[in-house]
């Protein structure tokens, strides 16, 4: 059944049906469209592995810019109008910036 489209005041033009059926889409005498909905048991599980291993990842993304927007840069130390919470905060910079890596090769201070 061909739907009509008013493109003018007076003017009707037929348009073709989609073939994408979005009006009936739960059909109950047709198995075909129930398969999608079953699922093994190694698909549910494969499922709420990848959900929860991105959780995760996007968990340690949120903690990792709480952490870098938490730790003192130039910046905000630059920002501070208290001359003693500035000198205390590059401070606290400058022994973060010079405390050596907690990983790597060992090199030697000559």
């Amino acid at each position: 059944m061909p739907q009509e489209l008013l493109l003018e005041p007076n003017e009707w033009c037929a348009v073709q049906r989609s073939e994408w059926d979005f009006e009936n889409t739960m059909h109950e005498d047709d198995d075909e469209h129930d398969i999608a909905l079953l699922r093994s048991d190694e698909e549910r599980v494969d499922q709420f592995g990848f959900r929860t291993a991105l959780f995760v990842l996007a968990v340690a993304f949120f903690i990792a810019a709480v952490w870098l927007m938490s730790r003192p840069s130039f910046e905000k130390c630059s920002a501070l109008e208290n001359v003693t919470e500035r000198n205390a905060c590059f401070d606290t910079l400058r022994s973060d910036l010079l405390r050596p890596p907690a990983k790597g090769p060992d090199i030697p201070r000559g």
